[in-house]
């Protein structure tokens, strides 16, 4: 009888492990970790020129750029670290050589990412792009999330425009053999008021289209970001899909999936600390009980202004 319930309970175990995984995803906003703007992360203005000859010529040395990318890098290497995440994207980096260079110093603290993505920046203004960095392989590449969409520039109509996603990115992991398509976007930023608004919000359009593209097929999504907008904008509702007839994708933000609620922010605007970096899954990739949450604060300007969202999730 004993080897009876010893060979049961060793035919659960293998069972419930062969279907199930945990894994943990972060998303995380480096706050321009890019060689072309990182005197912006020290402490100097965007425009060079408003800066004192002297900085000016600190700067504009490449030899002095790159060893301050060098510098940057390691800092935020070190947060990454502390997210333990199997995955992560990020927001606010740079191009392929500058990941190059964080994946470096992650290396030389003991972290490995072998497999990562940068986007097709559009975005020659700020230089910045958006990176997956992942422990398992990644195949199908988007590395621009293509479309546009036509937004009103004042509530009365008389002036409207068109926008794209210049920093967007689907990369898709492989994990226990499974599929899992991971989305990245950095949209509009909250400055701006109502135009800034109305243009996030026509992104994000942009956004759920590709996503419905995937849950047709009926895939796996994750969908992280630097969205710029709380749990309850329209943005994101959007993005999640309360606008189509498609699943609704779960936002892990929301209390109820929170390990601890000490930090519920991730950026801090204008003295009001607000969740505007998320992570959002479609139901047929873990249960509800299977979501832990919480954001890590950085406490180090050196670092970030953001601070990351950790989400572990129990896949089915």
């Amino acid at each position: 009888m004993r080897r009876v319930l010893l060979l049961t309970s060793l035919c659960f175990w293998y069972c419930f492990s062969a279907i199930s995984q945990e894994i943990t995803v972060a998303t995380f906003n480096a706050e321009f970790l890019n060689k072309t703007r990182i005197h912006v992360k020290f402490g100097k203005q965007f425009d060079l020129t408003r800066e004192s000859k002297k900085e000016q010529k600190f700067w504009n040395d490449n030899d002095n750029r790159t060893a301050k990318l060098k510098e940057a890098s390691s800092n935020v290497a070190q947060m990454i670290k502390r997210t333990n995440a199997d995955i992560i994207t990020l927001t606010e980096v740079g191009n392929a050589d500058d990941i190059a260079v964080l994946v470096s110093e992650l290396n030389n603290i003991g972290v490995s990412y072998d497999h990562w993505e940068v986007c097709e920046c559009t975005d020659s203004f700020t230089g910045q792009h958006v990176a997956v960095l992942s422990k398992f392989p990644l195949k199908e590449v988007w590395p621009q999330i293509t479309g546009r969409a036509i937004y009103l520039e004042e509530t009365d109509g008389d002036s409207e425009n068109e926008t794209g996603i210049s920093k967007g990115l689907k990369a898709t992991a492989t994990i226990n053999e499974k599929d899992i398509d991971i989305f990245v976007f950095h949209l509009k930023s909250e400055r701006g008021g109502y135009d800034s608004d109305a243009q996030r919000l026509a992104q994000a359009s942009i956004a759920r289209r590709a996503i419905i593209k995937q849950l047709i097929e009926g895939r796996k999504v994750i969908v992280t970001g630097d969205l710029n907008s709380e749990k309850r904008s329209k943005s994101i509702y959007r993005i999640r899909g309360f606008d189509d007839l498609y699943e609704e994708l779960i936002q892990t933000g929301n209390s109820d999936y929170f390990e601890n609620t000490d930090v519920r922010w991730t950026y801090n605007y204008r003295g009001e600390p607000e969740q505007i970096d998320h992570i959002l899954v479609s139901p047929g990739l873990t249960s509800r009980s299977g979501i832990k949450t919480s954001i890590l604060e950085t406490n180090d300007d050196k670092v970030s202004d953001h601070n990351p969202v950790i989400v572990k999730l129990t896949l089915r």
